[in-house]
Parts: C-alpha cells; sequence; structure tokens
C-alpha cells in the first residue's frame, strides 16, 4: 500500500510537507503541491488517515466543472445543484480557462477533497480525465465512451434530421446552419444529418453553414455574415438559442424582419426561447443534468435510483410564414 513515505522518497520532498498537502492544512508553495498530486496520481495513492475507513469517507460534495458562462450554463447549473441539495450534497462550482486548472480540480478527487465531478466542458483528453475516475465517480453530458465516465448525452443526428424535414414539409429550401466546435460530438452528428439530409432531399441548398467556439457574439457575427450573403437562406437553425437569439436581435436592427424574411430556430427550449417567442427543440438538458447527479449519487451510495427519460422534441414558438 503506497504511503506518504513512499511519495516523500519519490518527489524529494520532506514527508512533513508531503503531509501538509495530504490533510490541506498549512503553507506549500504552488510548485511543490502539483509535484506531490501529480505523484499521488501516478502511484495511485488515496490519502487514509486511519488506514481503515478514510476511503469510505465523503465530503458530500460534488465539483461542476465549465469553461465559461453563457445562459444556458446557469439553468444547468441551477438544475443540478437543487437536484444535489435534495439529496443532501452541495456543490463546489469552478469555472476552468485552461487544462491545468482542470486538473487542479480533479486533483482534488485524490485528496478526498471533492466526492465526484460532473463536466459541463472539457479541457484535457477524456483518457486524462478518465484515469481519474478510480478516486470518484465522473459524469458529463458531452458525447463520449470512455469507460469510468458517465456520458449522460443526447444523440442530436435524429431530432436534426426532424427539424430540417419540419422546415421542408414547410416550403423552406434554403436552409443555413449554425454550428459548434467541430471536436463536438453533437456538431459531428449534426453535419451527418445534413449530409444524409441533402442526399434524400437534393432541392435544398444547405452550403451556408457557420462554426464557432463559443457562444459569445457568435450570433452577432453569424448575422452580418448572413447580411453579406448574396443568395441569403431563408431558414437557419442554431447550435444554441442564445445564439439565435443574438441572431435575431441583430437581423432586426438592420430592419429584417423574423421570421419572415428568416425563421430561426434554436435548440435548447431555454428560458430565452421561452421569452422572445421563438421555436426550438428540447435537447433534455434538464433531464441530462438532473441523471448526472443521480448516476454519481447512485455510484457514491451504491443505490439505484431511477432516471428520467430523454426524449427530445420540438417546441412550437412564433408560427411558420406562408411560403
Amino acid at each position: 500500500m503506497v504511503t506518504i513515505y513512499d511519495i516523500a522518497e519519490k518527489t524529494g520532498i520532506s514527508k512533513s510537507t508531503v503531509s501538509r498537502v495530504v490533510s490541506g492544512n498549512g503553507y506549500v508553495s504552488h510548485e511543490k503541491r502539483q509535484t506531490i498530486l501529480n505523484m499521488m496520481h501516478e502511484l495511485g495513492y488515496v490519502p487514509n488517515q486511519t488506514a481503515k475507513n478514510l476511503r469510505l469517507k465523503q465530503t458530500m460534495t460534488i465539483g461542476f466543472l465549465v469553461g465559461g458562462y453563457y445562459p444556458l450554463v446557469g439553468e444547468v447549473i441551477d438544475v443540478f445543484i437543487n437536484t444535489a441539495a435534495q439529496y443532501g450534497y452541495t456543490v463546489t462550482v469552478y469555472f476552468v480557462n485552461n487544462a491545468d486548472e482542470e486538473l487542479d480540480v480533479l486533483n482534488l478527487l485524490t485528496t478526498k477533497g471533492l466526492d465526484a465531478v460532473y463536466i459541463l466542458t472539457r479541457m484535457n483528453s477524456w483518457d486524462v480525465i478518465g484515469s481519474y475516475a478510480r478516486f470518484g465517480p465522473i459524469a458529463t453530458w458531452q458525447r463520449v465512451e470512455h469507460q469510468g465516465i458517465y456520458s449522460n448525452y443526447v444523440d442530436h443526428y435524429p431530432i436534426y434530421l426532424q427539424i430540417m424535414e419540419r422546415l421542408y414539409d414547410h416550403g423552406f429550401r434554403k436552409i443555413g446552419h449554425v454550428l459548434s466546435n467541430t471536436r463536438n460530438a453533437n456538431t459531428q452528428a449534426r453535419e451527418k444529418a445534413i449530409t444524409d439530409f441533402n442526399h434524400s432531399h437534393p432541392d435544398t441548398d444547405q452550403s451556408c453553414q457557420f462554426f464557432y467556439s463559443k457562444q459569445v457574439n457568435a450570433g452577432k457575427e453569424a448575422a452580418i455574415r448572413w447580411l453579406n450573403l448574396s443568395n441569403r437562406p431563408d431558414a437557419m437553425i442554431f447550435f444554441a438559442d442564445y445564439v439565435a437569439a443574438e441572431f435575431t436581435a441583430t437581423l432586426r436592427h438592420h430592419s429584417i424582419q423574423v421570421p419572415k424574411d428568416c425563421f430561426v430556430v434554436g435548440t435548447d427550449n431555454s428560458q430565452i426561447s421561452q421569452l422572445m417567442n421563438m421555436p426550438t427543440v428540447d435537447l433534455c438538458f434538464r433531464s441530462q443534468a438532473y441523471n448526472a447527479f443521480i448516476y454519481l449519487y447512485n455510484k457514491l451510495k451504491h443505490q439505484e435510483l431511477p432516471f428520467k427519460h430523454q426524449i427530445p422534441r420540438w417546441i412550437d414558438g412564433y408560427s411558420f410564414p406562408n411560403k
């Protein structure tokens, strides 16, 4: 069994300094702390003050990792925190800006500073993140197949086909798309849906495709690009309601009528879409947040609480214009 003596020997750092990192009491420089944490991780060390039962100790705290704030994040956090509170857990939200900051939080699993982690947006590879699963359960809403990581994703492929079919049935033939980062599995599913739809509906033009890594200003930039097109799509589908709302506001500022001149569809069923009466798709993010906590709880408490069903559906907003 690995002890703090092994950590001290491997790192060349005194046992007392290693002990301060393990206990969380006392000052240790960032450089030494990171060296010790890395070695703990490498050797698979689990702090165990009682040598018998610390492995069962729980802080009743879950870490929630996200790369930045946008409106949907607030709604997901709200559902996750309220669900956790019902079961006696607190949630610490970490806004991580880079891979190192993400590792700092994941290392809290190794020192029992956190019981579990929920990842909304990731910085490191899934292989790196998955290596921490032996210290505590990890869940995400991103689409990933990795042992030790619970992936509570919704397949965007079939629902995206349904959106295009609905637009097609209402007479739209020039359909544009504002998509997220291409490394995102959901974006890849949407791209495949567009390709397959083009094959089955060769009379459509879906060449207008904009890609953005972040939501902020994406809608405004997409609107400017749309305005500069000589062959503008008369319908646009967005990867997020916030981006769709920003796009709509920018077009209206330039005297373009939405939905008459451009029919806008979001894909969150967020409060923003409800306020704007914008057609959107419920991708079940509320159920995803709830199910993610239930998974973590079941793993921590050895329970089998049921999950909520996740069935995406179209949400009506303003009416389709006559084509």
